[in-house]
């Protein structure tokens, strides 16, 4: 149950957005401006309006999110209007006539883009790949034909800020915490499990937000990253069909199973009337074969243990869901809107692993026992998920916007590790075996209330309130089994149920302008965070409370249309999630118990960057100085448990800085070929403390982006893709660097409603070293290496095909909690 204090708070933040609110009359023009092939809004936009007989300026403007802007306090008198946006061709609007207080509607203003912006083909419509607002950079995600028939993270890695190590952590900057939102909802889930759920034919743009402002959440040490995805614009309908499958291993990693891969998703929506209702459904059976070869040592009491491992590390996965969404325009000013996601997840890591253990003594060298055995690991991970939505929005007639969005979560996350220990010779012959059970429901809520409203003639504020609540409740069972009696006994010193709940109440408040050549925009956000963790072991619970600031800045400046200069700041935080905070050990597999740390803070980070967009013809460049402060940073860390285990946690080792710049060019080197490239480097560095260790480490780390497409013949492209992340250091240790080469052929069908590709993934041929990262650990007594390496030269056919014409974007409702515990 929500205490009473916060339905009190609740409904007092709610009555103060209200009373923002004015209703008095003005004279005041209105209108919308949108893109006229694709005829989705363009924010930013400006709308300047001028006396007729003598053509100065009165007034000016800039649209907001949806396209639409207001010019208020307008004189009687005889006017025009001018709408620009970078990369389109200015529209002036025909004289109009002021007179007496009312508002004038102008309707909706369809730009077209110059062709500077288009690329090679302008009659068919084909998007520029890069986009540049004051606070974004937005990319194409049709220019990635490496990511058809995959996931959102396949055509993120092509990004110049995102990177995607060998487990396919997805990192923006180098930090793998970001926060993602889905049509501009917030989910607050771990990004690599939303992204990998997420079908890549269904995305129409991907916007990268390195410093955000006020009136997004303040989670994310790096930013955000916001997905569009796509949508019919007009009455009827489409139906949007993918389908894949991956032909046989090219190599053979000595695994039980031999993988499968394929999988398919499909698209509607019906639009008519005061109706838009979409559907989508997918499934996906994506599995990798590989295997890891790993050296540990251990130095206690004089006694010197090894325990080299070589063995079966492999994925099998299977995801499946439906998701809707039904929109009502109940009047001009008034829209309803609800959504629903349903599904369900299933993750198999395989590690059947050989370990050969010898002890000696330290001093001289003395063998003094040895040890092989077989480990036989699998670890499911599965999740129920049902997701609700409600949304509401109201235009005022002066066109200030009220909307109301509630969500809610329920969701089962949970599934059994199983740890067998067998002769290697004879696997019949049982040494030891053991089962960690885990049952964490999770219950998620949020709601939220914004308000925005245009002030002067190029102000505009924008302010709201919102509630997160959070209940997650852990069950952890570990049960071993005694060979010589048959029986199964619970283990109570690694078995636990734990409880988190939080609260969090947030208020902002923001106002953004344009002073001639200079657009900015500033805000302050308010958060109250009240978190407890209950634990079964002990009578007193972890409690951490405290009310933090988050500011936020943007600037503009236009020095010419085709170049221009940009400066952000950002505050942000990183919240502790559950699996970071569990007091207790789980043993995950045969080397390694995991344990949280319920007293972990969160990270504080600040955010700041400069950076240059410039436009050459139908080229473009862009580049970025960005530096990012983190108080208690948190690290992944390792100390021994006994001689053959170590304990995995997560602490906080001090602070962390990053100095780096990122750049990205987009060429058209010639009609028939494309070149897309971007890059980040960045110093890095750590300095505090683990263990009563000092820590003070730092590198100069890079990531390199790229792909260039050549058109063979008119529905015939091939593309090649390169992602490279370089070596990092950790708070222990280092990563090593990271290959990933791909290509495309795609065909298209049937005047481009069709289309069909081979892809060629993780290219390596023998001799790249590609799809593989040795990760390394160590401390004053102890040393871990392993080297994990995954299936390479994957060979994958893809089939799409589009019923009627496809061009807006498409809202579903998303996890918003649960999968960020999955």
């Amino acid at each position: 149950m929500i205490p009473y204090i916060y339905k009190k708070v609740f409904y007092i933040g709610f009555l103060l957005v209200l009373l923002l609110q004015e209703t008095v009359a003005q004279t005041s023009i209105q209108g919308s401006v949108v893109d006229k092939n694709k005829l989705h809004p363009l924010e930013f936009s400006t709308v300047t309006l001028h006396r007729l007989q003598d053509s100065s300026m009165v007034a000016g403007t800039a649209a907001d999110a949806k396209g639409t802007f207001t010019l208020t306090d307008i004189k009687a008198g005889r006017y025009y209007m001018i709408v620009q946006f970078l990369g389109y061709k200015p529209f002036k609007v025909p004289p109009i006539t002021i007179s007496g207080d009312k508002v004038y509607t102008i309707g909706q203003i369809a730009l077209e883009a110059s062709p500077a912006l288009l690329n090679e083909i302008i009659i068919k419509g084909e998007k520029a790949a890069t986009y540049h607002h004051i606070d974004k950079q937005v990319y194409n995600a049709a220019q990635f034909q490496s990511a058809q028939g995959g996931t959102a993270t396949d055509v993120l890695k092509n990004l110049p800020s995102i990177s995607v190590n060998s487990e396919g952590d997805i990192t923006m900057r180098g930090s793998s915490s970001f926060i993602v939102l889905l049509d501009g909802k917030p989910v607050q889930s771990d990004p690599g499990i939303i992204l990998n759920q997420l079908p890549a034919n269904t995305i129409e743009n991907v916007e990268v937000i390195t410093t955000p402002s006020s009136k997004y959440d303040p989670d994310g040490k790096s930013g955000i990253i916001n997905i569009t995805t796509k949508k019919g614009a007009t009455d009827g309908y489409y139906i949007l069909t993918n389908a894949q499958i991956g032909l046989p291993s090219v190599q053979d990693y000595g695994n039980e199973n031999r993988p499968v891969r394929f999988g398919g998703d499909v698209t509607a929506n019906y639009k008519k009337a005061k109706w838009n209702v979409s559907l989508g459904a997918n499934y996906k059976r994506d599995d990798i074969a590989g295997y890891r070869d790993g050296e540990a040592k251990t130095y206690l009491n004089t006694i010197y243990t090894t325990f080299p491992s070589l063995g079966e590390r492999s994925y099998y996965t299977y995801s499946y869901s439906v998701k809707g969404v039904a929109s009502y325009q109940i009047s001009p000013s008034n829209t309803l809107e609800a959504g629903f996601y349903a599904g369900k997840k299933s993750q198999f890591r395989k590690a059947d692993i050989l370990y050969k253990q010898q002890r000696s003594n330290e001093a001289t060298g003395e063998l003094l026992n040895s040890f092989d055995y077989f480990n036989q690991n699998l670890r499911e991970r599965r999740g129920d998920f049902v997701v609700s939505n409600l949304d509401y929005s109201h235009l005022f007639s002066d066109k200030s916007v009220l909307t109301v969005s509630a969500l809610y979560e329920k969701t089962i996350l949970g599934g059994p590790t199983n740890n067998k220990d067998v002769n290697p010779e004879l696997h019949s012959q049982l040494y030891n075996q053991a089962v960690m059970d885990e049952s964490n429901p999770l219950d998620g809520f949020r709601f939220k209330t914004d308000y925005s409203k245009s002030i002067g003639k190029k102000g505009k504020f924008e302010g709201g309130y919102q509630y997160r609540y959070l209940l997650h409740k852990g069950d952890f069972t570990y049960r071993e089994y005694n060979p010589s009696s048959k029986t199964w006994s619970v283990r109570e010193d690694l078995s636990n149920e734990v409880k988190l709940i939080r609260h969090i109440h947030s208020l902002y408040g923001q106002y953004s302008a344009e002073i001639g050549k200079l657009s900015y925009t500033a805000g302050l956000r308010t958060e109250f965070i009240d978190r407890t963790l209950e634990d079964k072991s002990t009578s007193t619970p972890y409690t951490f409370n405290r009310v933090n600031l988050f500011p936020s800045a943007n600037l503009l400046y236009t020095i010419t249309k085709d170049f221009k200069l940009k400066a952000g700041y950002s505050r942000r935080i990183v919240h502790t999630t559950s699996n970071m905070m569990n007091p207790f050990p789980a043993r995950r597999h045969s080397e390694v118990l995991e344990v949280g740390d319920p007293k972990l803070l969160p990270e504080y980070i600040d955010l700041a960057e400069v950076g240059v967009v410039k436009n050459i013809g139908f080229h473009s460049v862009f580049a970025n100085v960005y530096y990012r402060g983190v108080q208690h940073v948190i690290n992944r860390v390792n100390t021994v448990y006994n001689d053959t285990i170590l304990i995995r946690t997560y602490t906080n080792a001090g602070n962390a800085t990053s100095y780096g710049i990122e750049a990205g060019l987009d060429l058209k080197l010639a009609e028939w070929w494309t070149f897309f490239a971007g890059g980040n480097v960045y110093q890095y560095a750590i300095r505090g403390g683990v263990f009563n260790t000092a820590v003070k480490t730092n590198s100069i780390n890079y990531s390199v982006n790229g792909n260039t497409t050549i058109r063979v013949l008119p529905s015939l492209t091939f593309q090649v893709n390169v992602n490279y992340t370089s070596r990092t250091v950790t708070a222990q240790g280092e990563d090593s660097r990271f290959l990933i080469p791909s290509a495309t052929l795609k065909k298209t069908l049937w005047k481009g409603q069709g289309s069909v590709s081979l892809q060629w993934q993780n290219i390596d041929l023998g001799m790249l070293g590609s799809n593989e990262q040795r990760l390394t650990t160590h401390g004053s007594n102890f040393y871990t290496s392993t080297n994990y390496i995954q299936e390479v030269d994957v060979f994958r056919l893809n089939f799409s095909y589009q019923f009627n014409k496809l061009s807006k974007k498409l809202k579903f409702t998303e996890s918003e909690f649960g999968e960020k515990e999955f």
